[in-house]
């Protein structure tokens, strides 16, 4: 896939999402979505137990 059929494809995709929901809908859903990537990627959890041991990392 070149450059400018993935701005195309995006395009042709942003154009459906604005169509379909509001824009405030489409704001929350991506701060929502944000906060819950950022709480993923923050977090140690799926490390396993020997790794947080060794790392000494407290479980949370």
């Amino acid at each position: 896939m070149n450059n400018q059929h993935a701005g195309e494809s995006l395009a042709t995709s942003m154009s459906e999402l604005c169509s379909r929901f509001s824009f405030r809908e489409i704001l929350v859903a991506t701060i929502i979505a944000r906060r819950k990537r950022r709480r993923m990627v923050n977090s140690v959890d799926f490390f396993p137990a020997w790794l947080r041991r060794d790392l000494a990392l407290l479980h949370e």
